[in-house]
């Protein structure tokens, strides 16, 4: 099994600390800029920021 590079990741989850690859799906805040994974985006956070209450953007 062949290791992800580092320069692939781009941030981790600003919730649980996941690390975030530039290939995965992730949610972020157009406002704030914070980044948040899958599941804490969706089921956790129901698609609002905790910071600034604002709709989050699926990339």
């Amino acid at each position: 099994m062949a290791a992800i590079p580092r320069t692939l990741v781009i941030g981790r989850c600003r919730r649980c600390g996941a690390k975030l690859r530039m290939y995965d799906d992730y949610y972020m805040c157009p406002r704030c800029g914070s980044l948040f994974c899958i599941i804490c985006g969706e089921k956790k956070l129901r698609g609002r920021c905790p910071f600034d209450g604002s709709q989050l953007i699926k990339k």
